[in-house]
Formats: C-alpha cells, structure tokens, sequence
C-alpha cells in the first residue's frame, strides 16, 4: 500500500548520520460502501446527535483518497416493514447537502424497538432486493455498529458474520461505537450497557472500537475512514532516530509535531503517525528527516 524508497544517508561528522526516508501516500483507487447500524431506543438523542456532528471527519478523510464511496443509515429495530431499509437512501459525494442528509437519516429518533437486533438489521441491509445498488460487486464493505445496549439478534455472531460475508465479500470489516467491557461506561452525557456482540464481531474481523461514552466519534470515525479508503496514518522509519531531530515534510511542507492535525513519534512502533487534516492524500510524497539515534537500545 506504501512505498519505502531506500532512505539517503550522509555522513555530517562526530558519527552521525543524518538520515532521509521517503513515502508516497498510496493511491489506490477502489470502491468501498460502509453502513452505518444506529440504535434508535429510548436515551441515543445525544448519542446520534454526536454521530451526525462528527461526521463530517468521516468525509474529509474520503475525500482525500480516490475511493468511490456509499454510505447507508439504518436502525436497530427489526419489528417494522422498513427494517433493514435505507434511510434516505444511498449517500455518496453526488449527494446534495451530505452533512445534512446524513443528520437526517442518522438522528433517526428514540422510539425504535427496545429490542435492539443491529447484527439483523446489517444482514437485512445487504440484501440486494431490499436495497438495491448499495452493496456493489467487488466493493471493500464496512458496518459501523452504533448503540447504547448490546445486541440482542436471534443467531450466534458468527452466523451473522457470515452471512455479511456471503452477500459482502469475504473481506470486510465490522466496528462498533458501544459500551465498554465488562460494566459498561457512563459520562455526563452518555451512559451504556457494554456491547460485547458488536465487540465480538469487530474483534473478528480486525475492526476498530471506541467507547459510545467518549466526548467525540472523530477518531473511530477517522480510523474506519483510512481503513475503506486504502489511505495510511501511519509511515515506519528505516532506522531507529533521535527524537529530538524529527522533521516531517509532505509535498516539501514542513508539517507541526502535535497530536491534533499534525504528527508524532511512536516509539513502539518506530514510525511517524500523523493525526487529523495533516493525514497527507492520496499521492503526496512525504520525507522524514532525522539524525540516527546513537545511543543505547531504548527500553
């Protein structure tokens, strides 16, 4: 997905070598359709309204790639006619006002059934006689679980995994926005019972997880975008650097060192992570430039 050009060293003295590594942003163009799978029971007013305003983070990240990308609502409650239907439609870039009309279709409201089925309702949206066009032919396929309450569908996890897998593709990923493991979680606006199905299903399928109780979505939000978008936050470095000497350029723009719309370091990883609106796009060039850590083997 990424190319590591070989880095350009030079010898600056006293030992130390300073050191180029050099990445280009993948570009890959690709399809991708992600489905969005809300609870709409009693106590998600906040909840869907964080969704809908975070939004716009899920967007910015698609729009830098050269995916061909849908979005599709639906709700938790199986009990009506329009279970598993779309709400509103399909979402793509074409579509008019996306900010509001995925507020419309996902503030879906909190008289749904108290009887959450998001696994069913995932496998019902699939279905090609109910929306047609959604789920394309070759398409990377994505569901964003978003409740309060776990699941409560009828069939084991796996079946359900399954059954996304038959209509979907084999490669898929499911995620959740739910309640932590093993009580639950509570802020001041948001409590939770913990979503271990939904925790189940994005574990299997390598998904990211956030806690429903946080203050904002835009970083699971941000994650499941670089994930269907083939776009990479995150670049390893050829050699072990001090810290202290990082400097990132993308397209020859030096880029800030902070955790919000800029870079850091991870030492775990030995590799610069960029957050935000500095996650370069889709065929930028970017160059890491430090001087090689000629100390002892960190701990």
């Amino acid at each position: 997905m990424l190319l590591l050009l070989l880095p350009a060293c030079s010898d600056q003295g006293f030992g130390t070598l300073t050191f180029d590594d050099t990445f280009v942003q993948a570009d890959i163009e690709l399809s991708t359709d992600v489905l969005f799978v809300v609870d709409d029971s009693a106590s998600m007013e906040e909840e869907q309204d964080r969704l809908a305003s975070n939004f716009g983070a899920f967007v910015e990240v698609l729009a830098s790639s050269y995916a061909d990308w849908q979005v599709g609502v639906v709700t938790t409650d199986v009990s009506t006619e329009a279970a598993g239907v779309l709400r509103g439609g399909v979402l793509s870039s074409a579509t008019p006002d996306l900010d509001a009309a995925f507020r419309a279709a996902v503030v879906a409201g909190t008289d749904g059934s108290r009887d959450e089925q998001g696994l069913s309702a995932a496998a019902l949206a699939v279905d090609p006689e109910r929306n047609p066009g959604f789920v394309r032919g070759g398409s990377r396929f994505n569901v964003v679980f978003v409740s309060d309450e776990d699941d409560h569908s009828p069939a084991d996890v796996a079946d359900y995994l399954g059954r996304l897998g038959n209509i979907a593709g084999e490669e898929f990923g499911a995620h959740a926005l739910v309640g932590d493991l093993p009580a639950g979680c509570a802020s001041g606006t948001s409590a939770a019972d913990p979503g271990g199905r939904y925790l189940d299903a994005a574990g299997t399928t390598l998904g990211f997880v956030e806690s429903i109780c946080a203050d904002d979505y835009t970083g699971l939000l941000t994650r499941v975008g670089l994930d269907v978008s083939g776009l990479a936050d995150t670049f390893a470095l050829s050699r072990l650097p001090s810290e202290d000497s990082l400097e990132v350029r993308v397209e020859g723009v030096l880029i800030p060192e902070r955790a919000a719309d800029g870079w850091t370091y991870s030492l775990g990883d030995n590799a610069i992570v960029f957050h935000g609106r500095a996650v370069p796009r889709a065929g930028m060039g970017i160059v890491v430039t430090y001087l090689k850590w000629l100390g002892p083997d960190p701990e």
